[in-house]
């Protein structure tokens, strides 16, 4: 069973949705750039993608993961595990297979993150498909531009949206008097990108090109400034480190902290080796793990094309226009 909402009726449903649980939404305040965020009934942005994806809500740049503290004799050891109720409403389609990702790496495949995972299974997903591409996006090349595995999806149709019941949980939300039954089919929505990435073989190209000199020409410009990877919704690099609460000496916490592989630092190991010294080395890591080594181990790209690395690199680097130009050459040999 489908349904239907008046656009001037979903302010109206993200406020019900808010008596529940915590509402998180697109939203653009005053000259700042259109972000997920706690909805508190205004700001809302359905125009196009967002430039940060809904990542920090699951996987925070900063998150205390316990706190420990030693007493007379013994010690104690508390975890913090989120478990707040939340609704994400206009994930985009690239978004939702984010997720996916995310949960293959810390439900599925690493073991059961209870921290992830308590974020992941306390969400609620609303999908909102892309009518447009947007600028620097090649989702219809990854095999991302249909929405994967949410809850409800939202379809753009005039004066209302079409709204697809996926699971259970949300048809339980659509259930109330926002919504009005319809037996129409749901609207197909097809996607032409400006930009394409031959995904052909794409994988196992690239890897053969291990030495391509396209590596290092690309990273002469590269400023290691990390803004592909911060802003990337599937990057999972991190590390973590142990702080004294300030003013106390018996109780302290853990945090795990975002990282980069395109910082210097990232790579050193014991004795001060860096192991990935140069930038051409760091740069061709992150390509290659987005479209090889990721799609080897778990038979999916890491990727899902919704171009936000090309959009932050102030040098303009596209891992596009470095995968199609080895794409390129590998076929002319």
């Amino acid at each position: 069973m489908n349904y239907t909402i008046k656009k001037e009726d979903v302010p109206k449903f993200l406020d019900f949705l808010r008596k529940e649980f915590e509402v998180i939404a697109p939203v653009k305040e005053w000259q700042e750039q259109p972000r997920f965020d706690v909805y508190t009934g205004q700001g809302l942005f359905l125009e196009a993608r967002t430039v940060f994806s809904p990542k920090r809500f699951f996987r925070p740049a900063r998150e205390k993961i316990f706190s420990f503290e030693k007493k007379k004799g013994s010690y104690e050891v508390k975890a913090e595990v989120d478990s707040t109720k939340r609704v994400f409403f206009g994930v985009r389609p690239c978004d939702t297979h984010a997720l996916d990702v995310l949960d293959e790496l810390f439900i599925r495949y690493f073991g059961e993150d209870r921290f992830y995972s308590s974020r992941r299974k306390n969400s609620i997903i609303i999908a909102l498909q892309c009518l447009e591409s947007c600028e620097t996006g090649f989702c219809t090349s990854m095999g991302t531009s249909q929405a994967k595995s949410p809850d409800l999806v939202f379809f753009e149709r005039g004066p209302d949206y079409f709204v697809q019941v996926v699971t259970s949980q949300g048809k339980k939300l659509a259930e109330n008097s926002f919504f009005r039954v319809t037996k129409d089919a749901a609207p197909t929505a097809s996607i032409t990108n400006k930009i394409d990435l031959d995904t052909n073989d794409l994988g196992k190209n690239l890897y053969s090109e291990f030495t391509n000199s396209v590596w290092e020409e690309e990273s002469e410009r590269c400023l290691s400034c990390s803004s592909c990877t911060q802003i990337c919704p599937t990057c999972y690099c991190y590390t973590t480190e142990d702080d004294f609460v300030f003013g106390s000496q018996t109780r302290s916490e853990r945090h795990r902290l975002l990282d980069s592989c395109q910082l210097k630092k990232f790579t050193k190991v014991a004795g001060n080796h860096v192991f990935r010294e140069s930038r051409a080395s760091r740069l061709r890591q992150f390509v290659l793990h987005k479209l090889s080594y990721f799609e080897e181990n778990h038979g999916k790209q890491l990727c899902v094309g919704c171009g936000r690395c090309i959009e932050a690199c102030p040098v303009n680097i596209s891992l596009v226009d470095i995968a199609n130009k080895i794409q390129g050459e590998v076929a002319q040999k």
